[in-house]
């Protein structure tokens, strides 16, 4: 009988002191490493599932992740492909296509999508102007584009995102030299969630003009901005 004692005491030291180095084994820590170099955080194997801290790598990777707890949703881009789509000026978004693009702005963050949907130039712009703008002056013309942009995620609630002057800019394809944009109103519009900006956006460019390019951008940021090509 006291063997039988021995036996299940000595059974019962041997299994918690197994369960004690699985435990051990399974939480233990593991260094992080992206692209060859060491970032900061831990990543815990547990029960055979990876836990890596997701922002760090996705950080460490050049990435952008954010929390919007307002619409339950955590936003993921890749800003090499993601941030303006990948479009940039070798690899322009052709005309009738859609991209999605990230803008930080006045501390706010925004997730959209952006489609040109029509152009219009010469006498053909001037119908769509009507009486909104007079006659370009000699040597000019007109180059409208019809803009759809939706913002699907913003980072605070209920913000918004100004479709000002230097949102949309011409570029042209000899010179380089960037033309901002009109409005055909008095006040510039505003897109926020639920709130897109479906309209024309004007620019007033050289009558001889090659057909260039538009980009969509912060006017903050002059150098990363989504390049869309005229038809």
């Amino acid at each position: 009988m006291n063997r039988k004692l021995v036996f299940i005491s000595f059974l019962s030291t041997f299994l918690v002191l197994c369960l004690s180095i699985t435990v051990f084994a399974a939480t233990a820590g593991y260094s992080l490493r992206v692209n060859g170099a060491d970032i900061k955080g831990e990543a815990k194997v547990i029960d055979g599932v990876t836990y890596v801290p997701l922002r760090t790598v996705i950080e460490g990777l050049g990435g952008s992740y954010h929390v919007m707890p307002e619409s339950n949703t955590i936003s993921i881009l890749r800003r090499d492909i993601s941030m303006y789509g990948g479009f940039d000026e070798s690899n322009p978004l052709l005309y009738g296509s859609k991209a999605y693009f990230e803008i930080n702005e006045n501390f706010d963050k925004f997730i959209g999508s952006v489609i040109i949907e029509e152009t219009s130039t010469g006498k053909d712009a001037l119908k769509v102007l009507q009486d909104k703008k007079e006659p370009a002056p000699n040597g000019y013309t007109y180059v409208l584009v019809k803009v759809n942009l939706e913002i699907l995620a913003s980072e605070k609630p209920g913000a918004t995102l100004s479709i000002n002057n230097y949102r949309f800019l011409y570029i042209d394809p000899v010179t380089q030299k960037r033309t901002p944009s009109f409005m055909f109103s008095q006040y510039s519009p505003s897109v926020a969630e639920g709130k897109s900006f479906n309209g024309w956006v004007g620019f007033m460019i050289p009558e001889d003009h090659q057909s260039g390019m538009i980009v969509l951008s912060s006017p903050n940021d002059r150098q990363n901005a989504l390049w869309m090509k005229l038809q």
